[in-house]
């Protein structure tokens, strides 16, 4: 009984004492857009053209319905989480024939992961909710790097398509903090 009252006791004590950690992490805006920031800043980095000429065939072809992010503060950490989860599995898929600078899109893969688990930390339960919206457009975006077959110019019109995504959640966030 002893051993019981003593484990809950140490549990409690980690909640109390790790909650407000996460919490900080989650309920600090200033950080969330500082990050958002820097992403965006490394996905433009990628490339030198906001599209390169060359790709706009690619950019027609395109079609994405894109989603809209909750305001409501306990689903717009779990669409964030679950957007950043998306985001980095996306960019651990073929690059081989993109001409990015190595070093920033190491950082890109980097903050898209520190992200994804900033918010895992923040929402565990990713069960909760569907959020279809989000993982559709995400799909939309993996078969069409799919069907172009990783093309250089397709990675290139979806790093276009990611900085505006993101250009819009920190135009949101701003409005909120």
């Amino acid at each position: 009984m002893a051993t019981l009252n003593l484990s809950f006791v140490v549990h409690l004590l980690c909640v109390i004492v790790l909650y407000p950690v996460v919490y900080a992490k989650c309920s600090d805006r200033n950080a969330q857009i500082y990050y958002l920031y820097q992403t965006r800043q490394t996905l433009n980095d990628l490339s030198m053209e906001r599209r390169p000429r060359g790709c706009i065939p690619e950019a027609e072809r395109l079609r994405v319905q894109r989603p809209t992010l909750s305001l409501q503060e306990g689903e717009k950490l779990w669409t964030l989480r679950l957007a950043f989860q998306l985001a980095s599995e996306l960019f651990q898929q073929n690059l081989t024939l993109v001409k990015w600078n190595s070093i920033k899109l190491r950082d890109l893969q980097d903050l898209l992961a520190r992200q994804n688990m900033t918010y895992s930390e923040c929402v565990r339960d990713m069960s909760v909710h569907l959020n279809l919206p989000i993982k559709n457009y995400f799909k939309e975006l993996d078969d069409f790097l799919l069907h172009e077959r990783f093309s250089a110019c397709s990675w290139e019109v979806v790093r276009a398509e990611m900085g505006s995504i993101i250009s819009q959640v920190i135009k949101n966030a701003k409005k909120h903090v």
